[in-house]
C-alpha cells in the first residue's frame, strides 16, 4: 500500500509539473511576436493585406488567441497555482499596452507600472488560493453530510 501511494504521489506531481510547464510556455505568448523578430527582423515590416496590418501585430493577436486555449489545456493536468503567476503578469502588461490607451492613459514601462502589474497578479492569486482552500472546505463539509446520512441510514 505504501509503495501505491508513493508512486500515486509522484505520477500526480509528475502530471502537475507538466502543467505548470505549459502553463509557463504560455505565459511567452504573448511576447512571440518580439521573440520571432530577434530571428527575422522583417516581420516588424511585412505587411499582411488579409488583417490590414504587419505580421508582428498578427503574430500577437493569435499568441493572445491561443495563450488562453493553452491555459484551459494546461488546466486538466493540475498545474501548480503559482505557475500561473508568470501568464497572469504577460497577459497584465501585454493587455495595458492594448487598453490603456483606449482609456487616455499611455504606459511607460517604469518600476510603479510594473509594481502594479506584480500588486494585481499577487492580488490574484491570492484570491485564486482562498477560492481553491474555500472550494476544498465545501468538498469536504458535503462527504461529511453524506457519510453521516449514509451511517444514520445503515443504523
Amino acid at each position: 500500500m505504501l509503495d501505491l501511494q508513493k508512486s500515486s504521489e509522484i505520477k500526480y506531481s509528475t502530471i502537475s509539473a507538466l502543467g505548470s510547464f505549459l502553463v509557463l510556455i504560455s505565459a511567452t505568448f504573448p511576447f512571440i511576436n518580439n521573440i520571432i523578430a530577434v530571428f527575422v527582423p522583417e516581420i516588424n515590416t511585412t505587411h499582411v493585406d488579409a488583417a490590414n496590418n504587419n505580421l508582428a501585430a498578427v503574430l500577437w493577436s493569435f499568441a493572445i488567441c491561443f495563450q488562453a486555449t493553452f491555459i484551459i489545456v494546461a488546466n486538466y493536468f493540475k498545474p501548480y497555482i503559482l505557475s500561473y503567476a508568470p501568464a497572469l503578469f504577460t497577459s497584465l502588461y501585454s493587455s495595458s499596452f492594448y487598453f490603456l490607451p483606449l482609456l487616455g492613459y499611455t504606459p511607460n514601462e517604469n518600476f510603479w507600472f510594473l509594481f502594479y502589474i506584480i500588486f494585481i497578479v499577487i492580488i490574484i492569486i491570492a484570491l485564486l488560493q482562498s477560492l481553491n482552500l474555500y472550494i476544498k472546505m465545501i468538498q469536504l463539509r458535503e462527504n461529511l453530510i453524506e457519510e453521516t446520512v449514509k451511517e444514520f441510514l445503515n443504523d
